[in-house]
């Protein structure tokens, strides 16, 4: 009997999902689909949207951020959020093997080269930067994580740079110059070390750019270390020749790794941070290890009451509304979320829904409605098994950004009575 009520469950799913239905408020039973389906497979479907959804503030602990597409450097102070800081540490590598930088060489500049991606925040205010010579390794095979613990990687009183700029992401790239007894120490290192990489990284493990904290605007941003363009340049000369150069490059073969601090103590946000109560009337989602949102869910009555005898969930969609930002200009508005099964042990992974595909899935901000809608049907067929042994524990969902890896972006989202909405588009199975 369980086979028989799956496989009809299974049916109401694909039918559900041919189909666009209209929302409603209460529940409603109509035919559907008449003029496409013969008479024996017509079926009837029911709407519900009285589901009780609440949401909190949760700080997250830490995320993987080593080996990430973009690597974040910065520090900027939101009236909303607080201050977030980006700080990076990474290897260099050879670009060349048996390296010989000739008879007496002498160093006439140390150059960092860094290319530009995006940014987030406000550009139009200045960062200050220390740079530093790691002397602990970094392992290309080891994660990394955002929470890293960097004491011991670097000597705080010994900084190969102190930088102040104006980001200018808009161009191509950002110039540090370096201390020139640092480069001076690379020209004059012992030639077995400049053979290869693996013992060059045993002489030079990696430098650590260290952002400062800015008092208020800021931005965070976005360099492309894949590639192989980010790199720093030993502009020399020789007793036979006086114009040469030498490239240590950052590329994919390279490790480098995000440590995120955020500081919330002066932010609008900070009292309702973990707060157990889900009854803040907006939730605040942040990447780069900043915030997300719980949910917890209270299905229908008129829905619990028949999982015994069986329910087919066509479509369920949950709905999340923009709040109002007055900062929005300076702080844009992230173009895609994601919503996560939570578990038991408050770990996080994706539900069975995100395997259709995003064009099912959903996540994307809707700018004409300020909304961003998923479909979750998978996952709340999978609370109304038949079979109390299979059906799985409801422990809620987290809604955090969809690139929180590599965006500072942050969002707040309505959370008053009914705002935060799931649609579910059903068929009775008895």
């Amino acid at each position: 009997m369980i086979k028989k009520i799956l496989l009809k469950a299974g049916y109401g799913l694909l039918i559900g999902g041919l189909f666009l239905f209209a929302v409603t408020g209460c529940d409603n039973s109509e035919e559907v689909g008449l003029n496409l389906t013969s008479p024996g497979e017509r079926f009837r479907y029911r709407i519900n949207s009285s589901a009780v959804i609440t949401a909190t503030t949760i700080m997250q602990d830490s995320i993987i951020s080593s080996k990430r597409t973009a690597s974040l450097l910065g520090c900027m102070n939101d009236p909303v959020f607080g201050r977030s800081t980006a700080h990076l540490l990474t290897q260099l590598r050879l670009s060349s093997n048996d390296v010989d930088f000739g008879e007496s060489p002498v160093l006439d500049s140390a150059v960092l080269l860094m290319k530009y991606l995006s940014w987030y925040g406000d550009t139009t205010t200045g960062q200050d930067i220390k740079v530093y010579e790691l002397n602990q390794d970094l392992y290309y095979d080891s994660t990394y994580y955002s929470n890293m613990d960097i004491s011991g990687f670097y000597d705080p009183a010994a900084p190969i740079a102190t930088f102040s700029y104006q980001p200018l992401p808009t161009e191509d790239s950002v110039l540090i110059r370096l201390d020139d007894s640092f480069g001076q120490k690379i020209l004059e290192v012992d030639t077995s070390y400049l053979t290869d990489n693996t013992t060059w990284l045993t002489f030079f493990r990696g430098l650590y750019l260290e952002a400062q904290p800015v008092d208020q605007g800021g931005s965070i941003i976005s360099f492309n270390f894949s590639g192989g363009s980010s790199r720093m340049t030993l502009y020399y000369h020789n007793a036979e020749n006086d114009s040469l150069s030498y490239e240590v490059i950052i590329n994919s073969n390279c490790t480098w790794v995000n440590r995120f601090d955020h500081d919330y103590s002066q932010a609008s946000i900070s009292p309702w941070i973990n707060d157990s109560l889900y009854d803040h009337p907006e939730v605040f989602i942040q990447g780069i290890a900043g915030t997300r949102a719980h949910l917890k869910l209270s299905l229908p009555d008129t829905i619990l009451s028949i999982i015994n005898t069986g329910v087919a969930i066509n479509r369920a969609e949950l709905i999340f509304t923009l709040a109002d930002d007055p900062t929005s200009s300076t702080f844009s508005v992230p173009s895609a979320v994601r919503v996560l099964n939570t578990l038991p042990d408050w770990t996080s992974q994706f539900t069975e829904d995100i395997e259709s595909g995003t064009d099912y899935f959903g996540g994307s901000l809707d700018e004409e409605s300020g909304t961003y809608r998923f479909n979750i049907g998978r996952y709340i067929q999978s609370l109304l098994h038949p079979d109390t042994a299979q059906r799985q524990e409801g422990n809620g969902l987290f809604l955090e950004l969809m690139d929180q890896w590599i965006s500072a972006g942050r969002l707040p989202i309505k959370n008053g009575p009914g705002d935060i909405k799931l649609i579910i588009t059903y068929t009775p199975l008895n």
